[in-house]
């Protein structure tokens, strides 16, 4: 997933004829552009544990789940069972325990 980067201030917004900028103009773009595809997430022994690479939601579905837990910058929570959908941010790890394993998928931001 690319970062949408804010032109510089001194960048101007419109040049000659009052047309906006190729810079400006792919910032906007950007704004608009459709979401990233959902990712299928391969699961290894149990307990399985995903590090999001970026802002999104973690979905368990299926499987024999035991327990879950979230980690973010040192402290751990236990998530409920059955919760649908596990926001994350870049850098939080989620650890999955399970007997018979989930269906995982990652949905970007």
């Amino acid at each position: 997933m690319s970062k949408i980067v804010v032109p510089s201030s001194v960048q101007p917004i419109s040049g000659g004829g009052g047309i906006v900028t190729t810079v400006w103009q792919r910032f906007f773009n950007a704004l608009v552009a459709p979401p990233a595809a959902v990712e299928s997430v391969s699961v290894s022994a149990s307990p399985f544990a995903y590090k999001a690479a970026q802002t999104g939601s973690l979905a368990i579905m299926g499987g024999t789940v035991t327990d879950v837990s979230f980690k973010r910058a040192g402290a751990t929570v236990v998530i409920p069972g059955g919760t649908p959908l596990i926001p994350v941010a870049n850098g939080d790890e989620v650890t999955i325990t399970y007997s018979a394993a989930p269906t995982i998928s990652f949905i970007p931001m």
